[in-house]
C-alpha cells in the first residue's frame, strides 16, 4: 500500500507538468497561388475540349468551377498543373475565369467560339401577294423585320406597299396596306404605303414604319390603323423641327429605344435623325453624303440603312453604300466598325481588313456579336465584339436557294434580319420572296 501511495506521488506531478507544457502549435501548410499560364485551343465549337495549363491547381475537380465568357463550362479532369474542360454552347468571345477555392483567375486571352447556322425555310416563296399557311403565302422583296413581346413577326412586304404579320408557324395576314402604292392614312386595306421598308414595334404594340418613297415615318395602332407621324411625300428634304413641318428623304430604317425615342436612317440625307416622344425631330449624326469618321455632325455616310444599339449605348450602322459597319460611342464619336470603308468586296477576318458588298441590316444578340445581312454577296455574316469577321451562312457572290450549314446554304439578295428570344436569326431572303430561319449553335 505504501508503495502505491508513493509512485503515485511520482507519477501525478509527472503528468501535471506534461498536461501544462503543450507544445508551439503547427502552422497549417500554407496554400500556393493558383496561375492559369495558357490555354489551348484559342477558338473552337460547341464541346470542344480545352486544355488549361499552370500550376497549383490542385487534383480536385469538385474545387474548380470554370467559365468561359461568363457561361459555365463542365471540367473533365484535373491536375496539379493542368485541367481540361469542354466549351459551353454560344459563349462568344471572352476569357476564361477559374474559381479556385473561393478565388478567381482570369485569362489574359479571349476564347472565341466559332458559331455554326442551320439555315431552313420559314414561309413564303412565290413572288405576288397572298395570305395563309406559310406555303401558301406570297411577298414581293420583304425587306426589313421584327418581333413583337408575343414573338410575332411583322414584315416590310416594299414591292406589296405593306406590313404583314407572321405567325409562329408562318402562318401571314395583312396589318395595313394593299398591293398599290399610294399615301393614305386608314384601317386596314383602307391605308396605302408606297415602298414600306423598314418596322418596329413599341411596348404598346404600336408598329412604326420607314414609308420610303413617301419621305415619311408612319405609325399603325394595335386595330390596324394607319397614321402619319410625320413627313409627307410632297415635303421631301431635310429639316429637323416639330412632326408637322419636319422633312425626309427616303427613310429606311426606324428603331425605337428603350427611353421612347424613335431614330431613323435617313438614308438619302445621309443623316442619322431621333424623334423625342414630345414630338420633336433632330439630327443626331451626319453630314453630307460621304465617308468620314469624327465627331456627329461632322461625320459623313453614304447610304445608311439600319441601325442597332449594344447594352452600352453604342449605336452599330449598316452604312451600305460606304460597305462598312460604323459605331458611334455614347460619347459622339463616329467610328468604323468592320469593313473598308468606299471598298465593296468579301473578305472574312480582321475588322479593318474584312469586306462586305452592301451590307443592309445589323442586329446584335445579348453577347455583343453583330449579325449583318450582306446584300450582295448573298450571305450572312457575322462579328465579333472585338470586329473579326466571319461568314455565318450562304456563299459569297453565288446567289441562290438551298436550305442547309453554313456555306450549303444559298440565299438571293437577303435583306432584314431580327433575333428572335432563343437567339434564332429570322432573314427576309428578298428576291427568294421568303423568310429564312437560322439556327445557330
Amino acid at each position: 500500500m505504501k508503495y502505491i501511495f508513493h509512485l503515485l506521488i511520482l507519477i501525478l506531478p509527472i503528468a501535471f507538468l506534461s498536461c501544462s507544457d503543450n507544445p508551439d502549435p503547427v502552422d497549417p501548410p500554407k496554400q500556393l497561388n493558383a496561375e492559369l499560364t495558357a490555354f489551348s485551343p484559342s477558338s473552337g465549337a460547341k464541346g470542344t475540349l480545352i486544355t488549361i495549363e499552370g500550376k497549383n491547381f490542385g487534383t480536385k475537380a469538385s474545387d474548380i468551377t470554370l467559365k468561359i465568357n461568363g457561361l459555365p463550362a463542365i471540367v473533365k479532369s484535373v491536375k496539379d498543373n493542368e485541367i481540361t474542360a469542354t466549351v459551353p454552347d454560344k459563349c462568344g468571345l471572352g476569357p476564361l475565369v477559374l474559381s479556385l477555392n473561393g478565388k478567381e483567375i482570369k485569362s489574359a486571352e479571349k476564347f472565341r467560339y466559332i458559331y455554326k447556322a442551320t439555315t431552313s425555310y420559314f414561309t413564303g416563296g412565290e413572288k405576288g401577294y397572298a395570305d395563309g399557311a406559310a406555303r401558301s403565302v406570297k411577298f414581293e422583296g420583304p425587306y426589313n423585320l421584327v418581333f413583337d413581346t408575343k414573338e410575332l413577326l411583322y414584315v416590310a412586304d416594299l414591292g406589296n406597299c405593306m406590313v404583314r404579320k407572321i405567325e409562329k408557324d408562318g402562318t401571314t395576314s395583312t396589318v395595313a396596306g394593299t398591293p398599290h402604292s399610294g399615301f393614305k392614312d386608314g384601317k386596314g386595306d383602307h391605308a396605302l404605303m408606297k415602298f414600306p421598308i423598314d418596322v418596329d414595334v413599341a411596348p404598346d404594340g404600336t408598329i412604326y414604319v420607314a414609308d420610303h418613297q413617301n419621305n415619311a415615318i408612319r405609325k399603325i395602332g394595335p386595330d390596324g390603323t394607319l397614321t402619319t407621324l410625320t413627313g409627307n411625300p410632297d415635303r421631301e428634304g431635310l429639316l429637323d423641327g416639330d412632326l408637322a413641318t419636319a422633312k425626309f428623304k427616303r427613310p429606311y430604317g426606324v428603331k425605337i429605344d428603350p427611353s421612347g425615342i424613335l431614330w431613323i436612317c435617313d438614308t438619302e440625307n445621309a443623316v442619322i435623325r431621333k424623334i423625342s416622344p414630345a414630338g420633336q425631330v433632330t439630327t443626331f449624326a451626319g453630314s453630307t453624303q460621304g465617308y468620314a469618321d469624327g465627331k456627329l455632325l461632322e461625320a459623313k455616310f453614304y447610304f445608311p440603312a439600319h441601325l442597332t444599339f449594344d447594352e452600352n449605348g453604342s449605336i452599330y450602322i449598316a452604312d451600305k453604300h460606304n460597305h462598312c459597319i460604323r459605331k458611334i460611342t455614347p460619347d459622339g464619336m463616329v467610328t468604323t466598325f468592320a469593313g473598308m470603308p468606299e471598298k465593296q468586296g468579301f473578305k472574312d477576318g480582321a475588322a479593318k481588313d474584312a469586306m462586305f458588298n452592301q451590307p443592309s441590316n445589323v442586329q446584335i444578340d445579348k453577347l455583343g456579336n453583330l449579325y449583318v445581312t450582306d446584300l450582295y454577296n448573298h450571305c450572312i455574316r457575322l462579328i465579333y465584339p472585338d470586329g473579326w469577321v466571319m461568314t455565318l451562312a450562304g456563299q459569297p457572290g453565288n446567289f441562290g436557294y438551298i436550305e442547309g450549314t453554313g456555306a450549303n446554304a444559298k440565299f438571293y439578295h437577303p435583306q432584314g434580319s431580327t433575333l428572335d428570344k432563343e437567339g434564332n436569326l429570322f432573314v427576309t431572303d428578298s428576291f427568294n420572296n421568303r423568310i429564312r430561319k437560322l439556327t445557330i449553335e
